[in-house]
């Protein structure tokens, strides 16, 4: 049985008013103060337990209750979120600058500071007291991370702000030198300070803070090297550090690489170091739902899937494993199963009526049988012997169980197939599973918060920035993820100027490929648009986003190919407008400039 840790915030926090009888500041003896409730380590942790919200999982989307890192990704070049053309606001130019809202939000450290400014007050221990300060500096920090990424400067605020505290409500934003070096402090702190073990299992403890350093001083080490700030070797170091550490403590990864994703219980899964628990009745998701009908909008693009090797560890401009594109078993052929694991691998079969095999090809339905071609079921028999039972076997099955027949599925082109259908042709399943019920917006498989082989790919790109990467740091790290897939190692001394042909120029070589194994590890996990903003690389954003290359007289004439003609790449989008400087950083909502007239707008923004 699952065991179960959704943590219930217990008890509310009770504010007397302020009152000029001295009766009516006294508080009745039903009720609590934070005086009163916060005393004991017990209390503490209970209300801890209600900060653990932070983390979204697989859940708190703006569709379906359906993953917030989704719609991120979308903001990048690896997904097209196609319910509506021109939809990435960053590409086409439609981003502006909010009434309200959009993430300007310091409610949530409101809610840590209060903890924090009760500690040295309680009945705990030194020990306890330093145990609760170092999880709330995580919980603190994490948010201002989050801050930080997206608008830079903003105000840091140590205490709970009050009604009077003029100064604070109304000051201007504090610099990103002071807001930075705060949260690697805090974290460093809380490294040292905090119980190894945290709260039991799946609480933060001592390696998610390493996690958070690692993540952290990465992004804000390279984010101060591309955008020209200064002092990123700080960051960059904290991070190879907390990273190697984390090498050392989990050297086991967890074998199956769609285990990570699509595991109804993540307790003791090898290389899991926080996840957030769904339980049926309790806390669910909607994800399997959502993907598995006609509402699933998410397609990875051409750029994205020629980022993957092939099973030679070349990339498709010089691997001669690579049979080109103009079919998708080709294009799909001896290329690093995580591909497989990421985007629905092409097949055909036959739907019945029943398991006699009385073919119906107008019907949804629960039977199939093969079409006796071997080319339909190349790529289910590959599945069967690379994934495991109930996890991504083919055909693929609708929220009812209906059978889809063929792949690729064309939301134009469906076959009478309305669900589980594509716009580019590169369906987007790396959170399915054939198992998960997905009859209600009651999915129960558990999401992880942070994993092992992020940090790993965390060392591995800041060691290359800091000029240690070497040949061990890639077997330790990149060759260690990829050993997990059956990928040949990086051979560090084999990447040179020729290694893939389609590179970007600007980018060093090396630094391509360690970046392209992030890429491909961490595909459609919400890791892609921040990690072109750091790398100041909005460009990436200009191409148009690209499908299959089809015959369009395969498909009714209904697609619509690059270029026009009948034969080419798919497109939805248009031409993007091109990314603008002003991006790097998101726009301030305009009610907060009206109410505080000490801050200012990022550059660009109007």
């Amino acid at each position: 049985m699952k065991q179960i840790r959704l943590y219930i915030l217990l008890f509310t926090l009770m504010q007397t008013a302020s009152c000029s009888k001295d009766y009516l500041n006294k508080v009745p003896l039903d009720q609590q103060t934070e005086q009163t409730s916060f005393q004991t380590y017990n209390n503490f942790k209970t209300y801890a337990w209600g900060l653990y919200d932070l983390f979204d999982g697989y859940g708190q989307g703006p569709i379906l209750n359906t993953a917030t890192f989704l719609f991120e990704e979308a903001n990048s070049d690896n997904l097209c979120y196609n319910e509506s053309l021109n939809s990435n606001e960053w590409a086409y130019q439609l981003k502006t600058v909010p009434s309200s809202g959009d993430d300007w939000d310091f409610s949530f450290i409101r809610r840590v500071n209060i903890m924090l400014d009760n500690i040295d007050q309680s009945k705990m221990s030194q020990k306890e007291k330093d145990h609760w300060r170092s999880v709330g500096y995580v919980f603190r920090c994490f948010r201002y991370i989050q801050l930080l990424s997206k608008f830079g400067d903003v105000p840091w605020l140590e205490h709970v702000v009050k009604d009077n505290d003029k100064d604070i409500l109304y000051a201007s934003r504090t610099s990103r030198d002071t807001v930075a070096q705060n949260i690697l402090d805090n974290l460093l702190w809380a490294e040292t300070h905090i119980n190894p073990a945290g709260d039991g299992a799946n609480t933060v403890n001592v390696h998610v803070v390493r996690a958070l350093i690692s993540r952290f001083g990465l992004f804000e080490g390279t984010w101060r090297k591309y955008h020209g700030l200064g002092n990123a070797e700080q960051y960059l170091n904290a991070c190879v550090v907390a990273s190697a550490e984390l090498a050392a403590d989990f050297s086991i990864l967890l074998p199956d690489y769609d285990h990570i994703f699509n595991s109804e219980d993540l307790a003791g899964k090898a290389g899991i170091i926080l996840y957030r628990s769904y339980a049926a009745g309790q806390n669910v998701h909607g994800v399997q739902r959502y993907l598995r009908t006609a509402a699933w909008y998410f397609d990875l693009t051409k750029d994205a899937v020629d980022s993957y090797l092939c099973q030679d560890g070349k990339p498709i401009s010089t691997s001669v494993l690579y049979q080109g594109d103009h079919s998708l078993s080709d294009e799909f052929r001896h290329r690093d199963r995580r591909l497989y694991f990421t985007v629905t691998p092409p097949y055909r079969v036959f739907t019945t009526t029943d398991a006699t095999g009385s073919v119906i090809t107008s019907k949804n339905t629960i039977f199939w049988k093969h079409t006796g071609i071997d080319a339909d079921k190349e790529y289910m028999d590959t599945m069967s012997l690379i994934s495991s039972p109930g996890y991504k076997e083919l055909p693929y099955l609708q929220w009812a169980g209906n059978v889809l027949r063929t792949v690729p599925h064309f939301r134009k082109f469906n076959e009478g197939q309305g669900f589980s259908v594509s716009q580019l042709g590169y369906y987007f399943f790396k959170f399915y599973n054939s198992t998960t019920d997905a009859t209600g917006f009651v999915n129960t498989t558990d999401a992880p918060i942070f994993r092992i082989e992020e940090a790993l790919l965390n060392y591995a790109e800041a060691s290359f920035e800091l000029g240690e990467f070497d040949q061990a740091i890639a077997d330790i790290t990149i060759n260690k993820i990829r050993k997990r897939v059956n990928m040949p190692n990086m051979v560090v001394a084999d990447i040179d100027a020729s290694f893939d042909l389609n590179r970007d120029t600007d980018v060093e070589s090396l630094l391509w490929e360690i970046r392209r194994e992030r890429r491909v590890e961490l595909m459609g996990e919400g890791f892609r648009f921040n990690d072109i903003r750091r790398w100041k690389k909005g460009n990436y954003l200009n191409k148009q986003q690209l499908g299959l290359w089809v015959d369009n007289s395969k498909f009714g004439n209904k697609l619509t190919i690059s270029g026009g003609g009948n034969e080419g790449y798919v497109e939805y989008n248009t031409t993007p407008l091109g990314w603008l400087e002003q991006y790097y950083l998101y726009p301030l909502p305009k009610d907060q400039l009206v109410l505080n007239k000490s801050l200012a707008q990022n550059p660009g923004w109007k």
